[in-house]
């Protein structure tokens, strides 16, 4: 069941002393939007498709993302895939995952950076806006804070919006999955939406998922819902803190669209690196508890003929 905040105030509890920050604010990190960024000079002010308006993929020669067999009336998405925002590139998240075209596979150095990606219920066009907030200080201006308290620095953001082709809308389910953290962990986001053609009720609706252990926790992920009604297009707001208790875990986390159009400006989490999803303690064997389900890392369950990183007994493994 999902957890929803409505932006009341919630008790946190202290983050561990020796916790680190680590900042997600699409100017300088993650480095392929620093590279988009520089491209586009100081002033910014275009956007860079990873995902267009038709479901394909921009850095991969036009990769069609969806899928609409003749006859449908509606297309599908092509899960298991990712796009890296270490190279922008398109990669195939497991060995599972079987293409017509050939895709490499996600490495483990890759998988833990940040990267895009998207579940059973769609995705959506996926863009990084350049030259959209300010750098210096709060301006009463589109996309920028609602107040001088939502501002945080940024020029850049990344934007789930509308997708209409091939039959098919959704703004359900693609995300960026950022890299793993252990102990108690906070999250801050500055997040923001715009109306569309399909709607002019303006709402930000984030979804948080934690990747425990390499598993999506999709039962216990954590809805932020705000209704702006009359408050004025464009801008950013920070939502209420977000705390996980993932002390003897490895905890990644997905933030992404919900049902609306989602500007993300700027993340911070504040934890102990985790080694990204747990990849630090691979041990390249067998798992002691033989009888013990495995898993790969989408959470979809494999047998013994499968090859590569598993999960058994909440480690992972090296499958041979």
């Amino acid at each position: 069941m999902k957890k929803s905040l409505l932006f009341a105030a919630a008790a946190l509890s202290a983050v561990a002393a020796n916790a680190e920050t680590f900042t997600y604010d699409f100017n300088t990190n993650p480095p392929f939007c620093a590279v988009i960024a520089a491209e586009d000079g100081p002033t910014g002010g275009k956007n860079y498709d990873f995902i267009d308006k038709y479901g394909n993929t921009v850095n991969q020669e036009g990769f069609q993302i969806i899928i609409q067999p003749e006859g449908a009336e509606k297309g599908f998405a092509v899960t298991g895939l990712g796009i890296s925002l270490v190279d922008g590139a398109l990669y195939r998240l497991s060995e599972d995952v079987v293409l017509e075209e050939e895709l490499p596979v996600m490495d483990a150095e890759l998988y833990n950076q940040p990267f895009i990606s998207w579940g059973e219920k769609g995705v959506t066009r996926t863009l990084l806006m350049t030259g959209w907030g300010s750098l210096d200080e709060w301006k009463d201006d589109n996309y920028n804070g609602a107040t001088a308290d939502d501002w945080v620095a940024t020029k850049n953001g990344i934007a789930f919006n509308r997708l209409g082709t091939l039959g098919m809308v959704s703004r359900q389910d693609t995300y960026i999955q950022f890299p793993a953290l252990t102990g108690k962990v906070k999250i801050n986001i500055w997040a923001g939406t715009a109306s569309d053609s399909s709607s002019k009720e303006q709402a930000l609706n984030v979804l948080v998922t934690p990747v425990v252990n390499g598993v999506a926790d999709v039962e216990n992920a954590i809805e932020v819902k705000k209704d702006f009604g009359t408050f004025p297009e464009k801008r950013m707001i920070k939502l209420d803190p977000i705390e996980y208790d993932a002390t003897g875990k490895n905890v990644a986390f997905q933030i992404g669209a919900n049902g609306n159009v989602l500007h993300l400006y700027h993340v911070e989490f504040e934890g102990e690196a985790a080694g990204g999803a747990g990849l630090d303690d691979i041990i390249v064997d067998n798992a002691a508890d033989v009888n013990a389900p495995v898993y790969n890392v989408l959470g979809q369950r494999v047998n013994e003929n499968y090859k590569g990183l598993v999960i058994k007994g909440g480690k992972k493994y090296i499958q041979k």
